[in-house]
């Protein structure tokens, strides 16, 4: 799949960075983590003008990904 447009901030898929933190349980289904973790590879070479944010327990953020 290809990545998602730069303006759109991507997430880190936790909650907070604690090492015993909660990760997000829909992080699977959701663009923004998956363009962060697998598909901004190879195409993105940082995020200095990308904004990567945590997750929100509620994930009012999300972008579901779309079954093909």
């Amino acid at each position: 799949m290809k990545t998602l447009p730069f303006d759109i901030a991507r997430c880190a898929g936790r909650f907070d960075l604690m090492p015993d933190g909660k990760w997000c349980e829909q992080r699977d289904t959701c663009q923004r983590y998956l363009a962060f973790t697998q598909w901004d590879r190879g195409v993105v070479p940082d995020y200095r003008d990308i904004r990567v944010n945590m997750g929100v327990p509620d994930c009012r953020h999300k972008i579901e990904v779309e079954q093909q």
